[in-house]
């Protein structure tokens, strides 16, 4: 299990470091109209063979660094892989992807302040002022969306959610989740359809069928990743049935449906990037008017402008929408995914750092202490009306609530036909306390075998 999943890890890290620098980088630099979120005008095209001519290295030297960037990844990602426990792993391989996510926004910062330093040099004043966002005529209300496949799928998805969470009652959280993750996306491509149309034109037909192809093209590809959504929750729930004897074909499954749905989703981005490019190559020759805000882009990938009154606008880098962070929604959004990031990365650490402690279980007073890091539980000595000595856990265990990690198993479990039982125990132990107290039943282990066979002795 744990090379399938090293697996998963590896194929998810490749295709989005690969992606998110063919999207900020190699996609991005063959632009004629921004390069590296920097605005090239029309007067500095193509037909300025001087001003190229100090483009062309910038481009090939921010390139050359992504390949060398990838393969020291590419270094680390195997190292990664050599990990003996797949806690640790996951913490490195989402730091890994963070990593990248970030090395790659540095690096086209990089190119970005590089071409604005040339532009500099043919336009002495970077321009603040134009900034072409009004619609002319019909232009304005163009929209590429059909609200209702959008809805008919949630809709579907509502019945599957409220189906598989009375079959698997232990999920339900989940499927519940996930049915809020797609409503999400249905919101965010209502939104990016909303977005004020470009205007590229003084012909408003120009303007109009240049925002439809773009609309329908990125309407299309969310309804796509909407009906795809809507397999995660079986892929979860066929994993997770009991398959006794044949739990690694479960997870061999599991395994290949999740990897498939992932690898799905990156060739659906990508085809989006790819029909984009050829919108964007269509009109390339008619494209009169421009953005030149250079001034309010901050490494080419931010948008700060308190005089545009548009809380959404579309990025520089790839497809998609990205907040005014002069806008108080702006703002909010940002300290949102600031205090997300946070929350993860705290996350992570925390499970690490408790993976690695000792499981502690001793009697104080009149009560029995399970301490991991902090105390996990207290049972009150007088509620024990039973207590066995196992030397194996039964076969049957499912995760309700808690952590199932390398090393432990804590939380509450279902075993066998019982629901609701305490975990708290080392997944090496030859040695494990069954404690009934009539409501409650719990599995205990000590930092080792030994101190478990105490703690039974002194219950006894």
């Amino acid at each position: 299990m744990k090379g399938m999943m090293n697996l998963i890890f590896l194929l998810v890290f490749i295709f989005s470091a690969l992606l998110t620098k063919w999207i900020m980088i190699w996609t991005d630099a063959g632009r004629e109209r921004i390069i590296f979120g920097a605005s090239i005008p029309v007067e500095l095209r193509r037909p300025n063979q001087e001003y190229h001519r100090q483009v062309e290295p910038v481009i090939r030297q921010v390139r050359r660094r992504s390949w060398q960037l990838f393969g020291a990844e590419a270094v680390l990602a195997i190292l990664i892989c050599l990990l003996p426990r797949m806690l640790l792993a996951m913490t490195f391989w989402t730091l890994l992807i963070c990593l990248d996510i970030f090395l790659t926004f540095f690096l086209y910062g990089s190119g970005n302040r590089e071409m604005r330093r040339v532009k500099s040099f043919y336009i002495k004043k970077e321009k603040t002022s134009r900034i072409v966002y009004a619609d002319l005529t019909n232009s304005g209300r163009v929209h590429g969306l059909q609200p209702l496949p959008f809805f008919l799928v949630l809709a579907g998805n509502l019945i599957l959610t409220i189906f598989l969470s009375r079959s698997q009652p232990d999920l339900s959280l989940a499927f519940w989740v996930l049915m809020g993750c797609q409503c999400l996306i249905v919101l965010l491509a209502f939104l990016m359809d909303r977005m004020r149309n470009r205007v590229i034109s003084t012909d408003s037909a120009v303007n109009a069928n240049y925002n439809r192809a773009r609309k329908r093209l990125m309407a299309g590809t969310m309804l796509k990743l909407v009906i795809l959504s809507t397999c995660l929750p079986p892929i979860i729930w066929a994993g997770s049935i009991e398959n006794p004897g044949k739990l690694l074909w479960n997870k061999q499954i599991f395994t290949g449906c999740f990897t498939a749905f992932f690898l799905l989703v990156v060739l659906l981005i990508g085809l989006l990037l790819y029909r984009m490019r050829q919108v964007e190559r269509t009109y390339q020759g008619q494209i009169q008017l421009d953005d030149d805000d250079d001034a309010h882009w901050i490494w080419g990938m931010f948008y700060y402008n308190p005089e545009d009154s548009r809380n959404l606008v579309e990025k520089r880098a790839g497809i998609g929408s990205t907040m005014n962070m002069a806008r108080p929604a702006g703002k909010w959004m940002t300290v949102l995914v600031g205090l997300m990031m946070a929350v993860i990365f705290v996350f992570l650490g925390f499970c690490t750092v408790e993976e690695t402690l000792p499981m502690r279980a001793e009697i104080q007073g009149d009560e029995i202490i399970c301490r991991q890091l902090i105390v996990n539980e207290r049972i009150r000595k007088s509620d024990v009306r039973e207590a066995e000595l196992l030397e194996q856990m039964p076969k049957s265990v499912q995760r309700t609530n808690g952590s199932a990690t390398d090393t432990c198993l804590k939380g509450t479990f279902r075993v066998g036909q019982e629901k609701g039982c305490r975990l708290f125990i080392r997944r090496d132990a030859r040695a494990i306390l069954r404690i009934h107290t009539g409501q409650k039943t719990y599995y205990i282990t000590g930092d080792d075998d030994q101190r478990t066979e105490e703690l039974y002795r002194q219950l006894k």
